[in-house]
């Protein structure tokens, strides 16, 4: 299953992003409600997969508030976002750091919420996101379900942090539902993936 970074034939950098959004409470999301409250990326050199560079940013919601729930769950809090920039300035922020769009490709843990919702925001706020993407995006959550079938392990429940304990590279000082953080954790996957190692930078991480 391991490949050689020999071996590996990537056209272009990948660009791993998470996102944290609004949501009402468990089992609530709806993306049609949902703002992104957090940005944050992890820049794959497409030779080596090893961390470039990271983008991370918190951002002022314009049509829904930050529940207890996500509170709960992300630590970030009304008060947090409050002097923030709204989601136009920041996304243009990540698309001047992303930058043209056929030197990077996305890539994300999951790609049925991530991207959505990017879209989505990008809609409501008039930036043309297939000016500045690249079509689709690489979902890191399908590396995970093979890396684990590969090795007889269950793939049920295939929540990030569930993915990192069955493979063993769960010692990650990573914080869980933090978009950099967790941007970081979905690239240590893809790492894991094509060569069975993991290489995060020292101080990446919150």
């Amino acid at each position: 299953m391991n490949r050689s970074r020999d071996t590996m034939k990537y056209s272009s950098d990948i660009v791993v992003i998470d996102l944290e959004a609004t949501c009402d409470g468990p089992g609530k999301f709806d993306l049609s409600r949902a703002n992104i409250i957090e940005i944050g990326a992890a820049r794959l050199d497409r030779k080596t997969l090893r961390v470039a560079d990271t983008f991370s940013e918190l951002i002022r919601p314009r049509d829904s508030s930050i529940s207890p729930f996500i509170t709960e769950i992300t630590g970030i809090t009304a008060d947090d976002v409050e002097q923030c920039d709204t989601f136009d300035i920041v996304m243009r922020q990540f698309i001047d750091w992303y930058g043209p769009r056929n030197r990077s490709i996305l890539a994300a843990y999951g790609v049925y919420y991530d991207i959505p919702l990017l879209r989505k925001e990008c809609a409501a706020f008039d930036i043309p996101y297939g000016k500045n993407f690249v079509g689709g995006a690489l979902d890191v959550r399908s590396a995970a379900l093979l890396m684990l079938a590969d090795r007889g392990k269950a793939t049920s429940g295939l929540t990030l942090e569930v993915v990192l304990e069955r493979l063993g590279i769960d010692s990650l000082d990573l914080n869980s539902h933090r978009a950099l953080d967790d941007a970081l954790a979905a690239a240590a996957l893809l790492q894991f993936y094509h060569t069975g190692e993991v290489s995060l930078p020292e101080g990446s991480a919150r």
